[in-house]
């Protein structure tokens, strides 16, 4: 009886042990301890972090609810000793297990990059730079470095023709010489055979077209009067005619104020100053859209030289074949700024 009695008691206990052995693997492998009942949350893991500044990020950000459980996991499942960096997605509800798995292999989600409505190189290098690890001022220095940018057939004045608006994934830990390398995948991409072959023959290289459709874009926000803009800057390059493009010469000025040219203005010695300096600037006033490129590539051929934004700021503009004509809009278009007391 006694003898029995032992074995139930021993038997019982080795259930116990068993239940609290089967509750410890739940609770470190399978139950919720990641973002629980929160939304996802993006993980950013900087090269050089060490496993405590990990938990540090984890827990200052509320992405654990037991930290002690998941640091035991961890060590166990030696993830401790390498830290991989990158842009982790955390899910809502996600196990220890699950969470270290995904860090431990280094499955990172890809961050989108926009480039969108950029005119400077500081507002691509901001723009470029916004959702990954590299730093805008290091990435606007390799914009800046002649005998880099020069691998890829650029200089420092036209470099930002390579950069094609557009959205792209890549991942957080890219450096910046591969996101430049990637770009250029991009461009080169973009510039295929047929895009190629439109420029040619208009006889402007791919780098032409880009500086060209960003004066066109500065012009007007009608895309579907843009290839005759583009027609008429074409005709004054072919009868080499200074271009005479107000956009540029704001450019050159550097003050976002200023919104009506004078003729003061026209005397600034800047080669951006198309009054001045025939043909094309040395590079784009602003990233032209793909838009804004097919626009140029697809210009309209006619015998306008001139054009001038219309009296009733509607966006659209007038066309001229001679100077005595475009004069006559011209004057239409000034009295109207006066009206509006517009001016600078």
């Amino acid at each position: 009886m006694q003898k029995r009695s032992l074995i139930r008691i021993a038997a019982g206990a080795g259930s116990a042990l068993l239940i609290i052995h089967l509750l410890l693997i739940y609770s470190l492998f399978i139950h919720p301890n990641i973002l629980v009942e929160k939304p996802c949350k993006q993980l950013n893991i900087s090269h050089g972090m060490d496993f405590k500044a990990l938990k540090d990020t984890l827990q200052q950000h509320g992405c654990v609810s037991n930290l002690a459980s998941f640091s035991f996991l961890a060590r166990l499942m030696r993830y401790d000793r390498k830290i991989i960096p990158g842009a982790y997605q955390l899910a809502t509800n996600m196990s220890n297990w699950q969470a270290i798995q995904m860090l431990k292999t280094g499955t990172q989600k890809p961050v989108k990059i926009a480039l969108h409505h950029v005119r400077t190189k500081e507002e691509l290098a901001a723009k470029i730079t916004q959702n990954i690890e590299i730093n805008a001022a290091d990435f606007k220095n390799l914009l800046g470095d002649s005998d880099f940018v020069s691998q890829y057939g650029f200089n420092v004045h036209n470099v930002m023709t390579m950069f094609i608006p557009n959205t792209y994934e890549v991942y957080w830990t890219i450096t910046a010489e591969r996101l430049f390398a990637r770009m250029y995948k991009e461009y080169q991409q973009f510039w295929n055979a047929s895009r190629r072959s439109q420029a040619k023959s208009l006889k402007l290289s791919p780098i032409d077209i880009s500086i060209l459709a960003s004066i066109v874009q500065s012009e007007t926000n009608k895309i579907e009067e843009a290839p005759l803009i583009a027609g008429v800057y074409i005709n004054r390059l072919r009868k080499k005619v200074a271009l005479q493009s107000c956009p540029t010469l704001l450019y050159a000025l550097g003050d976002p104020s200023v919104r009506r040219v004078l003729h003061k203005y026209k005397a600034l010695d800047s080669p951006y100053n198309t009054y001045k300096y025939r043909g094309l600037p040395p590079g784009p006033i602003s990233l032209p859209t793909i838009a804004m490129i097919d626009a140029v590539l697809n210009s309209t051929p006619s015998y306008y030289l001139y054009f001038s934004a219309q009296e009733d700021f509607s966006g659209y503009h007038y066309f001229a074949k001679s100077l005595k004509e475009h004069l006559r809009h011209a004057k239409r278009y000034q009295r109207a700024l006066n009206q509006a007391r517009v001016y600078r």
